[in-house]
């Protein structure tokens, strides 16, 4: 991450279901992530002007409040274009696997990591990810749901999990941040990798 970048949480309730919202204070401008519900809130996190408005992924818990933080921000909006052409959302920029984005002088590494759904992304900031719902706390994303697969999500899972260190957070879609290692010892459903090693999240 950029010196002086930071990643500010918003939580906000979709009928009284919590999922988080990102703002990204990069060094010349903001970057928002997600627009669940609740765009007010999103949008009062907001310090400078929005450079950008980046999606995860196209379920309607993350894109719901999409079209007015569009409207307020006048920023334009990067997504994949198999969860944004189903989901409805047009006039966007397409995410393409492995691209680099600069954006407000921050740059943002795209991993395409489909499993939760088809156009899932997982955002590199520095050695910080935003995850969407690859990665939940105890958990990962659901698999039992129309275009999910949890033998693609486990794919996913080990293309993200080697960039992890020991400073790695991951900024995930419900729930607190979690800290990546402390992930990969409790967390059941993540493989049992260790980046840049052959040892197992059990002998940590």
């Amino acid at each position: 991450m950029s010196a002086g970048s930071e990643i500010e949480q918003v939580t906000v309730s979709m009928g009284g279901f919590e999922v988080n919202a990102y703002v990204v204070h990069a060094p010349e401008g903001d970057i928002i992530v997600d627009a669940g519900a609740e765009p007010e809130r999103i949008l009062a996190a907001v310090r400078n002007p929005v450079a950008a408005i980046l999606i995860t992924h196209g379920h309607a818990d993350h894109i719901s409040a999409l079209d007015e933080v569009r409207a307020a921000t006048d920023a334009p909006v990067h997504m994949h274009p198999l969860d944004a052409e189903p989901a409805g959302v047009k006039d966007y920029e397409p995410f393409q696997d492995g691209q680099d984005l600069v954006i407000a002088g921050e740059t943002i590494h795209v991993l395409h990591t489909p499993g939760h759904c088809p156009g899932s992304v997982t955002l590199v900031i520095g050695e910080d990810q935003i995850v969407g719902d690859l990665v939940l706390p105890g958990s990962v994303g659901r698999t039992d749901l129309d275009g999910a697969s949890w033998e693609d999500l486990e794919v996913s899972l080990r293309k993200v999990m080697p960039l992890w260190t020991e400073r790695t957070h991951l900024f995930c879609g419900h729930g607190p941040v979690l800290h990546a290692f402390r992930e990969m010892k409790e967390n059941p459903y993540l493989p049992p990798v260790l980046p840049d090693s052959g040892a197992t999240k059990r002998e940590l």
